[in-house]
Formats: C-alpha cells, structure tokens, sequence
C-alpha cells in the first residue's frame, strides 16, 4: 500500500504526521501500556474474547480499552489500528 493510500484510510490525526515532525505523536505516547498490549494482539486478528483469553481478563474489559484505544487515536476500525501500528505511528 502507498503512502498516499495510507492517507486516504487513515483518519486525519493518524496520517498527518511525517517522520522527522517534531510534532508527531507516536502511539507508544498515545496509549498505556496496557493499550499497547490489547492494540498489538488486536491487530494480530484477535477477537475480544480471544484477547481476553489471554490476558486473563473479561472481554467486557477488553471492548472498554478497544473504545479507549480507539478515540485516542481517532481510528474505529481494527484493520486502520492494525496499519498504524505497523508504520510505527
């Protein structure tokens, strides 16, 4: 996917920022730790329950930090949040 593809699918906050910005905002600043877990195994195509599964924690409680993860980085989609990660945003 080309770099003006990302734009166009990534919302707005995500795909405005270029490296070397100073301005630019990784999701590492962006998420707790916590977040950082649930957004990688998320973007490796796990479900809710499967996250939950492996974390030890309700599904209930991984949907709640999906929202959070989600309105942090202005991205509603899985796939999006998966391409954000994986251009180390």
């Amino acid at each position: 996917m080309s770099s003006s593809s990302l734009k166009t699918f990534l919302p707005d906050s995500i795909s405005r920022t270029e490296p070397g910005n100073p301005a630019e905002i990784s999701l590492t600043d962006l998420l707790t730790p916590r977040e950082q877990e649930i957004a990688r195994l998320a973007s490796y195509g796990m479900t809710n329950k499967e996250i939950g599964q492996t974390l030890e924690i309700s599904h209930w409680t991984v949907a709640t930090h999906m929202r959070r993860i989600f309105d942090k980085t202005n991205v509603n989609r899985r796939a999006a949040l998966a391409i954000a990660l994986a251009i180390r945003l």
